[in-house]
């Protein structure tokens, strides 16, 4: 059939180029229609022109049962040539954002609407200045809600976090937030009691850093928040080698105890900035004689220290002892 059409219009235009009057008559005809589009086209029409419709930023903790429209029909009055631009080169769409639509609130849920005389001025936007917005249909969009299950857990950090030589961390990592709120069927809620990040590998870690680092979800299961904030503050530290006395507490008065060796060798690591604390604080290694238990060894104690001071070792951290009844 496409064949019949292509040699129809073949022996047309061959019969205008062979008669030179029936070609002067078409010619004429195709300026003549050239003037009545073009006047039909500055002309005011009445139309009515479909815009598609798309809802962003879904309520996270709220079910969608009922679906919005996903197009309006706008009556417009315009110029042939506006409306002719629409339908040839538009590409928008109308976007409703649920952040900021009116809700009313329903059994167990909300119903979220716009209200389209209000969005007059983003349809607007769409048609074009030269087009008069005459009525919008339907006059509200909306769609209802129930609410989701939530339950709040602790985000746990997925790490391989690798140090300079001679740098520590001055703490733990800080999660920001360090827990999340989870939305989803309560049954599959129950099963959680916290959520990981993707794994964060950092290595040759010198200076302080923040990173933001994505929540692993399971499935069916969404957040306030797809990522946590992590910052992580290091400092360069000395590391010192000491040998100290150990101290016997708690012995019965009607004993004396004997402990081999009596002095261990302990390792300090202190900030750089703090170095001096070594030079005048002593620290006091115990064994607690009231925990001895006949045949076994026991275990070496200390004084309760400063956060900024870390204990690396200590050598050896039980001794053999005896106890004596006098």
């Amino acid at each position: 059939m496409f064949l019949n059409f292509k040699s129809v219009v073949r022996s047309f235009f061959n019969s205008i180029l062979k008669n030179k009057q029936l070609g002067k008559y078409f010619f004429f005809f195709c300026i003549s229609f050239s003037f009545w589009f073009l006047s039909n086209l500055s002309k005011i029409h009445e139309t009515t022109l479909n815009i598609p419709v798309e809802c962003i930023n879904y309520p996270i903790n709220l079910v969608e049962i009922e679906q919005p429209e996903n197009s309006i029909n706008v009556r417009v009055k315009a110029a042939g040539i506006s409306i002719v631009s629409f339908y040839l080169f538009n590409t928008k769409t109308l976007i409703l954002n649920y952040d900021i639509a009116n809700f009313k609130p329903i059994d167990n849920g909300k119903n979220l609407f716009w209200v389209m005389n209000s969005m007059r001025k983003e349809i607007g936007h769409i048609l074009g200045n030269n087009v008069e917005i005459m009525n919008i249909s339907p006059d509200k969009i909306s769609s209802s809600f129930v609410n989701k299950a939530n339950k709040k857990v602790p985000v746990i950090l997925n790490s391989d976090i690798n140090l300079r030589q001679e740098y520590w961390m001055t703490n733990d990592p800080i999660l920001n937030p360090s827990s999340v709120l989870l939305f989803g069927q309560r049954d599959i809620l129950d099963s959680i009691t916290y959520v990981v990040t993707d794994l964060l590998i950092v290595n040759d870690l010198y200076k302080d850093v923040s990173y933001d680092v994505n929540l692993i979800l399971p499935k069916l299961v969404e957040s306030d928040n797809q990522f946590v904030s992590v910052d992580i503050d290091v400092e360069p530290f000395v590391e010192q080698v000491f040998t100290q006395n150990v101290q016997i507490r708690n012995l019965d008065q009607d004993y004396t105890m004997k402990i081999f060796p009596r002095e261990v060798k302990i390792t300090l690591r202190i900030p750089k900035e703090k170095y001096q604390f070594l030079k005048f604080n002593t620290l006091n290694l115990y064994v607690d004689a009231s925990k001895c238990i006949e045949g076994k060894s026991i275990s070496v104690n200390y004084e309760s220290l400063p956060n900024f001071v870390k204990i690396v070792r200590i050598y050896p951290n039980e001794l053999e002892y005896i106890l004596i009844k006098e």
